[in-house]
């Protein structure tokens, strides 16, 4: 009879200690993921930061673009027009 009782309390024991590991591990597993997420919000701000900083050049340099375009059709028709008035001043 003495025995049956020792059985059972080595593997109560036994029990609890594995539980001990599980909740342990469990949290490990826990903190590992917590720092992982925080992480990955870091790296999705620094994302979303570079996007708009990314969305803010390329409408600056749409502007510019376009800005220089027009210049360059001024140019043009400036240059005809200079052109047109060589042109008469080589008739005359």
């Amino acid at each position: 009879m003495k025995g049956a009782f020792l059985c059972v309390y080595v593997r109560m024991e036994y029990n609890e200690y594995i539980l001990i590991g599980i909740g342990t591990a469990i949290s490990v597993i826990g903190y590992f993921l917590k720092r992982e997420n925080s992480r990955l919000v870091e790296m999705e701000k620094l994302i979303n930061d570079i996007n708009v900083t990314l969305a803010k050049n390329e409408v600056r340099d749409k502007e510019r673009w376009s800005s220089a375009n027009k210049r360059l059709e001024d140019r043009r028709c400036d240059i005809r027009k200079l052109y047109d008035l060589v042109q008469q001043n080589k008739k005359d």
